[in-house]
Order: structure tokens, then C-alpha cells, then sequence
């Protein structure tokens, strides 16, 4: 029998597959080249297996195109959507859609992607899975967050606030480490109770804090995809035993960085809090926003608090640090 053209590479062979679980949610990674099961393994294998004869919720299959060869420097990725897909396009051979109402994606990156671990694991893995959580069950806020005997606090701000910089001076301090940039929120069907997730692995600091931080000197920037140049820091090499999946809330700290300023910490309503995060909602079906309305609505239960200070985060450390309860008792 003739071979028959396959110009839409239906025929990929998928050798390669693995489950994982990430923030308490099974999926399955599915490639035709090991080179990304090995990505996905640095990047959600660390949250542990999902329990025996669990299925998977989500299935994502990126396979490395067998024709396209491109690589570096990536033009700034770009997101889409159009009902229940969502696209993420890198340049012409780098592409992904996930359908959010089936919970499967499929992709196409270059090997050259692949090979540029930091930029393919933010763009292409942390985006389809998190699209499909988000949409599906959790709630994301726009923060970092540190934890001490389970409970978290979650260091807010706009951008330039210096969320992560505070995480990591906490870190240093001997806190353990949620989040660097987004926490998901889930009230647990199972007890109702809202439980606070996070990507405790890395954090992306700015270059710039190696004037705060001179042990960072000598690391190299690595390119995020949101076209930014970031310090990688890996938080269980750096501070071993300081990494957390999971907390219940115990604050809220919205940081207002301002020059020579006095730390001050100031308690913030309920609804000035709720109006701060619900700017981080992004629009979607009306029925996915009352959702995370509702938890957020948890979430504000706890204490708010707006915290100002300088650059130096010392002091700030101090403060968080006398919010969480092993400071307390």
C-alpha cells in the first residue's frame, strides 16, 4: 500500500507519557519526544503522583514538530481565545490550544523550544495547564506567598511591588516559601474549607536584586514569556526543606513600595480587599467569574492589610512575620 501524505502530522507516534498532580490535580503529559515528559517532570513532579487508579482530569499531548527547525530569540508569545479554546501562539512554529470544555490541549514547539527549559515550561506548560484549572476549579490571585505552621500569608501589589522580593527575603528569614507569582485558591468540595496552592519551586526575581542580595551575583538572567528578564532562583536548592504545596489563608498584604517610607501596617476592608483582587479576574463566562467571586469572598474572611515601606524589605519581613501565628505564639 502507497504511503499516504500526513501534511497534519496526524500520524505522530506518541511514545512518551506520564501523569502527574500538580496543585492537587491529575494529568497526563503525552509527547512524541522525551525531551518534554523530562520538562514536565522539572515542572510538576515535584507536587508527587496523583493516587493509584485516579484518571487523569486533564490531558496534554505537545509533541516536537518533525519539520519546523526554528529557534532563539522567541518573539513575545501571544493568548487567544475564542468560546472553550484558548490558542498560545510562539512566532510560526510554536503553537498550543486548549479546549476548556474537554480539558485536552495539543501542541507543536520546535526542539529548540523544548531546549530553552525556562521559557517553554512558563509559556507552553504552566499556561495550559493553569488555563484549564483556572477554568475548572481554581481561583488565581496575583501574588506571592509564605507559610508558617500551614498558614499563608499572600504578599500582594501591582507590578514593581516587590512581591517576590519580599518572598524571598522571608524565605531567607527561615519562612517557607507558597508562590511567587499566582496562588490558586479551591474550597475543598470535600469540607468546604478554601485551601490556598502554589508553584513553591522557583523564584523569578528581578536582576536588580542582586544590590539587595549579593549571594545572587553570578547568576544568569533567564527569559520569561512574558518577554521579561528574570533571576531563577531554585528555592529547595537555595533553602532546603522550605518549600510548601498547600496552606489555609491567614492574611492578606497588599505592599505599597514607596521611597524612604516609614513600614507601616494598616488593616484594609473587606471591600477595598475584594475590589483589589477582582481585578485580577480575567473576563470569562459569567458562571467561572460568580465562582471566583465566591471565593474570593473566602478568601477576604481573613485579615487585610496594606503594608508600606521602602526598598530594603527588612523590615517588611519583620512585619509578616508577626502576622503568622509561629511569630504569635
Amino acid at each position: 500500500m502507497a504511503q499516504r501524505d500526513d501534511p497534519l502530522h496526524w500520524g505522530v507516534l506518541i511514545q512518551f507519557r506520564a501523569d502527574f498532580n500538580p496543585i492537587g490535580t491529575p494529568i497526563r503529559v503525552e509527547s512524541n519526544h522525551e525531551a518534554v515528559i523530562q520538562m514536565a517532570q522539572e515542572n510538576f513532579g515535584r507536587y508527587g503522583k496523583p493516587s493509584p487508579g485516579v484518571a487523569p482530569k486533564f490531558h496534554l499531548r505537545v509533541c516536537v514538530d518533525p519539520v519546523h527547525r526554528h529557534g532563539p530569540p522567541w518573539p513575545k508569545p501571544s493568548f487567544r481565545a475564542l468560546n472553550h479554546l484558548v490558542h498560545i501562539a510562539c512566532g510560526d512554529s510554536n503553537f498550543a490550544i486548549a479546549d476548556l470544555d474537554t480539558g485536552v490541549c495539543i501542541g507543536f514547539v520546535t526542539e529548540s523550544m523544548v531546549e530553552d527549559a525556562s521559557f517553554f515550561k512558563s509559556t507552553f506548560l504552566d499556561c495550559l495547564f493553569y488555563v484549564l484549572a483556572v477554568h475548572h476549579d481554581y481561583t488565581p490571585v496575583h501574588c506571592s506567598g509564605v507559610v508558617a505552621r500551614g498558614r499563608g500569608v499572600l504578599i500582594c501589589g501591582v507590578s514593581g511591588a516587590g512581591k517576590t522580593t519580599v518572598a524571598y527575603a522571608c524565605a531567607r528569614s527561615g519562612l517557607q516559601v507558597l508562590s511567587d507569582d499566582v496562588v490558586h485558591l479551591r474550597i475543598d468540595p470535600a469540607n468546604q474549607q478554601l485551601r490556598l496552592w502554589g508553584r513553591p519551586w522557583f523564584l523569578r526575581l528581578v536582576p536588580e536584586a542582586v544590590e539587595l542580595f549579593s549571594e545572587l551575583r553570578g547568576l544568569q538572567p533567564q527569559l520569561r514569556s512574558d518577554h521579561e528578564w528574570y533571576l531563577e532562583i531554585d528555592v529547595e536548592n537555595r533553602f532546603p526543606g522550605r518549600t510548601v504545596v498547600s496552606s489555609e489563608p491567614e492574611a492578606l498584604v497588599f505592599l505599597d513600595r514607596k521611597r524612604d517610607a516609614v513600614t507601616q501596617l494598616l488593616p484594609l476592608s473587606v471591600d477595598s480587599a475584594m475590589q483589589r483582587l477582582m481585578k485580577d479576574i480575567y473576563v470569562s463566562e459569567p458562571s467561572i467569574i460568580e465562582r471566583h467571586r465566591q471565593t474570593l469572598a473566602r478568601l477576604v474572611q481573613t485579615n487585610s492589610y496594606t503594608l508600606t515601606y521602602s526598598g530594603d524589605p527588612t523590615k517588611a519581613v519583620e512585619v509578616i512575620r508577626s502576622i503568622l501565628p509561629s511569630e504569635r505564639s
